[in-house]
């Protein structure tokens, strides 16, 4: 399953290669017509922790130009529980130095999740 294609859609993205790596930022959009959201959980979406970080992978995969995968999650805090309407207009904040990925997902002031991921190259 493709985050990006099924559950989170990114109405706009801008990233920029910096000295020390690639920082992306990203505003989203729920799909909620997505079975995910159907299954989890049914009258009250949220949504699924996997799904930001692949969302998160995805995203940089994109910038970057590689096929990235996760290689370990190193750290990773859901503060707050995401439903499709927090989505809507939410902010993915990621950067990308050699192989680490940090990324946020925020709206306003609420920080719903941060997360410190280690990711591999696949071409």
């Amino acid at each position: 399953m493709k985050a990006l294609e099924e559950i989170i859609k990114v109405e706009r993205a801008a990233w920029e290669q910096t000295d020390t790596g690639l920082r992306v930022a990203a505003t989203l959009a729920a799909r909620r017509d997505s079975a995910v959201y159907a299954g989890h959980f049914p009258g009250k979406p949220i949504t699924p922790g996997v799904c930001m970080i692949s969302a998160v992978v995805e995203l940089l995969s994109q910038a970057s130009g590689q096929t990235l995968s996760l290689a370990k999650a190193n750290n990773i805090k859901y503060l707050t529980m995401m439903t499709p309407d927090d989505i809507d207009g939410a902010t993915l904040a990621a950067t990308l130095v050699d192989t680490t990925a940090t990324a946020t997902y925020t709206k306003g002031d609420t920080v719903y999740a941060k997360m410190k991921l280690t990711l591999a190259c696949c071409s």
